[in-house]
């Protein structure tokens, strides 16, 4: 169950980091540092001040706009435990919930675009070299187990998670996650694929010996568009693994206990609660 939040919320924002609360960690974290450029380049005095602004007005937009939807996502996949669901009620539910890191996106475009022009030749350079310094350390930490081994993996973390939420699982349970976990199509070597696709977009145009006239559009159709850049082989099985994962979503809670209907509501509540703390903060 607990993946089905990744569409929903950034989890770091509500489960907290090295301990702290919820709320020290959303007003704390750099959360479009890992997103953009604090991490990857060294900053000037003013870039960092302007980059310090983008964090806090965005950060209080966000707070007051986005996790009121957070949470009435929260409520209503709560809900949907306590009524017949079909398969594409609750897929829609997920891909409009995908729209929240959109919209979050689609905010950030023209600041993040103003700060970019403010980079250096040299700087840009930087920023993608650090980036690109990132992906070969994923693809060399992703070779490092055969493909037996991160199917192992990932069917042990997908167990924990639904233990956590679920507590002890029955053996039809661990049968349905496995089975959902055997047919889950390998996409990690197509995800890097698509962000090497796109940091090539990205090089191409910063590191150009003269910025283009047309600088600013070409860096908000790479910041929006990230399908232009995602392969139909990533498309068609990002969309099946969807369809799968929500296939399993709705045979498991036909075998629910009552004990295990409680322990997601908890879960919930829990979560619910910590997302209206951070609104209230």
């Amino acid at each position: 169950m607990k993946n089905l939040l990744k569409n929903l919320i950034i989890l770091c924002l509500v489960m907290g980091t090295l301990g702290c609360s919820p709320s020290f960690t959303y007003n704390n974290l750099g959360w479009l540092s890992g997103f953009w450029i604090d991490d990857y380049v060294d900053l000037n005095s003013e870039q960092s001040d302007k980059f310090k602004q983008i964090v806090k007005t965005s950060r209080d937009w966000h707070r007051e706009t986005q996790l009121p939807l957070y949470k009435k996502d929260l409520e209503s996949l709560k809900a949907m435990l306590d009524v017949d669901v079909n398969l594409q009620q609750l897929k829609k539910h997920f891909l409009q919930a995908k729209q929240h890191w959109q919209t979050l996106v689609k905010k950030l475009e023209p600041d993040l675009i103003n700060l970019a022009n403010s980079l250096s030749i040299e700087q840009r350079t930087e920023f993608v070299a650090a980036i690109q310094a990132s992906i070969d350390d994923e693809y060399e930490e992703y070779q490092k187990k055969t493909p037996a081994e991160h199917k192992k993996k990932r069917l042990e973390e997908e167990l924990e998670n639904y233990k956590e939420w679920l507590g002890t699982l029955s053996n039809e349970q661990k049968e349905l996650i496995e089975t959902a976990s055997n047919d889950r199509i390998e996409t990690s070597l197509l995800w890097l694929e698509y962000k090497q696709t796109r940091l090539d977009a990205l090089k191409k145009l910063f590191t150009a010996e003269s910025k283009p006239e047309d600088f600013d559009q070409a860096l908000a159709v790479i910041i929006n568009n990230r399908s232009l850049y995602m392969s139909e082989a990533l498309i068609k099985a990002d969309d099946e693994n969807l369809d799968n994962y929500v296939k399993l979503l709705v045979a498991l809670k036909a075998t629910l206990t009552a004990k295990q209907r409680r322990n997601i509501d908890e879960e919930f509540d829990e979560l619910i609660e910590e997302v209206s703390d951070l609104i209230d903060d």
